[in-house]
């Protein structure tokens, strides 16, 4: 997904990592309908896919997690919501004007 002008979106989320996702998430169950994520790395999830160790996800979704079962719980929201992103990118200049 990676034909967007600065015309398409009215929200760019920069950064995949947890924060990115949730707040991608949140904004799209919030009316926000024209996002996207723009993550650097060629995988969503930032960090947590490193993290093997379990306890992640407990006050979310009240069970203990890896980081890579909780990045794929918010990776599986993120493409039921339709949200586009980008990967093997990077957010190099926004403008409030949209140049």
């Amino acid at each position: 997904m990676n034909n967007f002008t600065s015309r398409d979106v009215d929200l760019v989320v920069v950064g995949g990592g947890p924060a990115g996702l949730s707040a991608a998430i949140s904004a799209k169950k919030n009316g926000v309908q024209n996002l996207i994520i723009i993550e650097r790395n060629n995988w969503l999830g930032g960090i947590l896919p490193q993290c093997i160790h379990d306890g992640f996800g407990l006050e979310i979704f009240h069970e203990p997690l890896t980081g890579p079962e909780y990045a794929q719980r918010y990776i599986d929201e993120l493409k039921k919501l339709n949200i586009p992103y980008m990967i093997n990118s990077m957010a190099l200049e926004i403008t409030p004007d949209k140049k």
